[in-house]
């Protein structure tokens, strides 16, 4: 399949760098490479021949090897010279070396610099030509095994919430947590329940909801409302997951605007089928809003997840793609709450030829979670 693509595209190859575009054509996820963006690796895909390759940092190259990668493997040495000069030497030299330079070769130009593709054109003289649309429309739409570990994500990351709310549970008149140990907790209970990776992770609590990030700190109390934000991976394919709970028994107010916002959910859940124009989904769900006298918060509703926890398509105004089967939507219609706090509880759905299917089914989360001390309400 991806051979195809980049014959349709007219080039000899593809030479990706970005690590979620890595990861689609390889199925191998790089270590940690969001936190080290300095750091560089490539993945070369021919239209024809055997040999595929990848040049990576040589303390990355195992991992890659390890994931399952059979073909060509070249390592760099990063203290060869200043960035980026080791890794667009070596890359020029594979690419020469395996005979591509004399045709167009696509590259993934929003996840690279300038800089480094200048490096790669004087040391190649190779044509490097933005292939970003064909990628974009490729991810868009899943085969059934990538939605099966979407799928899997999705289990992970709600199994994470639920376990630190368990440790949760009756500790609010005891000694108690901090926020950032509530949110350690969340991220370790994603890993020990099976996920692969975590990304980010937003735990919010009290005032801070009002806000779409907020440091971990303070101390966590009876009566406040609590958002959990995060994003995790199986095997290199991610969810985007937002769940809401309160610490005691919610007072009505706080119910209320949360069954406000699980009905224009409801509303963008019915709109999520093939051929749906996603602009327009959205316009549909911001009237429902202002009919129900409801607050939306932020201008997107959604979008897709896969080797990322954001990609096409979006749920968002002036975006008048169309829905397709196979497209996996992270579904999240932020609203707010009587004190302006941000109200989310964020699903994802596969489209298939009879609508949306939910792939976070783990727990229903259609009221919001009540952290009162016992464990009867997991």
């Amino acid at each position: 399949m991806i051979r195809r693509l980049v014959d349709a595209a007219g080039c000899s190859a593809f030479v990706v760098f970005g690590a979620d575009n890595f990861h689609y054509l390889t199925g191998a996820t790089l270590p940690f490479a969001d936190n080290y963006p300095e750091r560089q690796a490539a993945a070369i895909i021919p239209a024809e021949g055997d040999t595929c390759a990848v040049v990576t940092p040589v303390d990355w190259l195992q991992a890659v090897k390890d994931q399952g990668w059979m073909e060509a493997a070249v390592a760099y040495d990063e203290n060869e010279g200043p960035h980026p000069a080791a890794f667009a030497k070596t890359l020029a030299k594979t690419l020469t070396g395996m005979g591509l330079t004399k045709g167009k070769i696509g590259f993934d130009a929003e996840r690279t610099s300038a800089g480094l593709v200048e490096a790669v054109k004087a040391a190649s003289k190779a044509k490097l030509v933005p292939v970003d649309a064909a990628l974009s429309e490729a991810r868009a739409v899943k085969t059934p095994a990538e939605v099966a570990l979407i799928e899997k994500s999705c289990e992970f990351a709600d199994r994470g919430i639920i376990h630190a709310l368990n440790h949760l549970e009756g500790t609010l008149w005891g000694p108690g947590y901090t926020v950032a140990e509530y949110a350690e907790r969340v991220r370790v209970h994603a890993f020990e329940s099976g996920a692969s990776g975590v990304g980010h992770i937003a735990t919010t609590f009290g005032d801070d909801t009002r806000l779409a990030y907020a440091p971990h700190s303070g101390d966590i109390d009876e009566g406040i409302l609590i958002r959990n934000d995060i994003t995790a991976h199986a095997m290199g394919y991610w969810c985007s997951i937002s769940r809401m709970a309160y610490t005691g028994y919610a007072p009505q107010e706080i119910e209320d605007a949360y069954a406000e916002n699980q009905y224009l959910k409801q509303v963008a859940e019915g709109l999520l089928k093939p051929g749906a124009r996603c602009d327009k989904i959205y316009a549909k769900v911001a009237s429902e809003a202002e009919k129900a006298g409801a607050k939306l918060h932020g201008t997107i509703i959604g979008a897709g997840v896969g080797c990322s926890h954001f990609e096409a398509p979006y749920l968002v105004a002036g975006y008048p793609a169309e829905l397709k089967t196979g497209n996996v939507i992270a579904l999240g219609v932020e609203t707010l709450g009587p004190r302006r706090e941000i109200i989310v509880d964020r699903d994802v759905y596969e489209i298939t030829h009879e609508g949306a299917r939910k792939l976070s089914w783990y727990r229903s989360w259609d009221r919001i979670y009540e952290v009162t001390g016992f464990r009867a309400v997991h």
